[in-house]
Formats: structure tokens, sequence, C-alpha cells
């Protein structure tokens, strides 16, 4: 090091990683809090959009418009599930909106997943030589699809300590960075 100029980014490398190390490992020590904050504050704000959806489509169907029947039917869903978020809420039903959320998207790629399949399927008689690509993709979003299904509310877990461990190798990687890294 005799002779070499210190980088200006030094002192930027050094508290990023630190910080970054820190809190990866502070989000994974607290995963199931941070998820349930989440899950909590996702539920408030769905529950507010849908209130506010109620109240326009509501008024929109008072005000005698022609496509009354759509509307009050949109805006009692709307009220509908923004009661039954505030009641799971208030009752304790922990995460029913990322429970609803996730079978939502679980089904969806199991639908797409069948669809990719029947696309592979069509592909192979037609001659077409890469016809196992649409199937390995439908194959894989259709078990990706199940596995949302089944674990649910895990899901949101998981993606709190991918976040945690993103974290950590951001850290490990602007030490090595600090460390290993050409200097300027």
């Amino acid at each position: 090091m005799s002779g070499e100029k210190k980088s200006s980014r030094t002192p930027y490398l050094l508290f990023s990683a630190i910080g970054f190390i820190v809190l990866g490992i502070v989000v994974i020590m607290f995963k199931n809090q941070i998820a349930d904050m989440l899950d909590n504050i996702i539920k408030w704000v769905a529950a507010g959009i849908l209130g506010v959806i109620a109240i326009i489509n509501i008024i929109a169907f008072a005000k005698n418009t022609k496509e009354k029947i759509k509307e009050l039917i949109i805006g009692a869903l709307a009220l509908i599930a923004a009661i039954i978020l505030l009641i799971s809420h208030l009752l304790g039903v922990p995460n029913l909106l990322m429970m609803v959320l996730g079978f939502m998207f679980g089904l969806y790629l199991i639908v797409e997943g069948f669809f990719k399949i029947k696309a592979a399927l069509d592909s192979k008689k037609g001659d077409v030589s890469k016809w196992f690509v649409p199937l390995i993709f439908g194959v894989v979003s259709i078990i990706l699809g199940a596995l949302i299904i089944f674990f649910g509310v895990k899901v949101t877990k998981i993606f709190v300590l991918a976040f945690g461990i993103m974290l950590i190798y951001a850290g490990i990687q602007n030490m090595v960075n600090l460390f290993f890294g050409k200097k300027s």
C-alpha cells in the first residue's frame, strides 16, 4: 500500500458493507415479525383502497347511471372484501390477505403451467425442435403454483428471509470490493 492513494469510495464501501450485513442479520432474526408487520400494512392499505372503490361505486349506483347493477355489484364486493380484511385484523386472523393472494397467484401459475404444457405438446406435433422448453416451464410453473398454495403464509416469510440473505450478500460483496477491488 505504499504510495497508493486511498479510494474516495472506501468509507462508503465499509459503512454500507457493515450496514447491509447488520441489517440482513436483523431481518433474518425478526423475519416473522417483519412478515406480520408487512401483512398488516398491506391489509390496512388494501382495506382502504377497497373502501374507496366501494364508496365510489355505490355513489355511482345512487346517481342512477346506465350500468348501475354492475356498479352496485362492484361496490358491494369491494365493501365486503374491505370488511373481511378489517374483521380478520380485529379478530386476529393472521395473514388472511397473504393467504388469499398466495392462493390466487398459485392458482394462476398452475393454470398458466397447463397452457404452457399444451403449447409444448402442440409444438411437438408441429415438429418444432425446441418444443420441450415450454414443457419445462409449464411443469416448473405448476410445481411453483402448488408450492405457493401449499405453503401459503410461509411464502411471505420466505421472501423476508431471502431479502435478509440478499442484504448480507450485498454487505459481503462490498467488503470484498473494499479489500480486493481495484484501487483508484
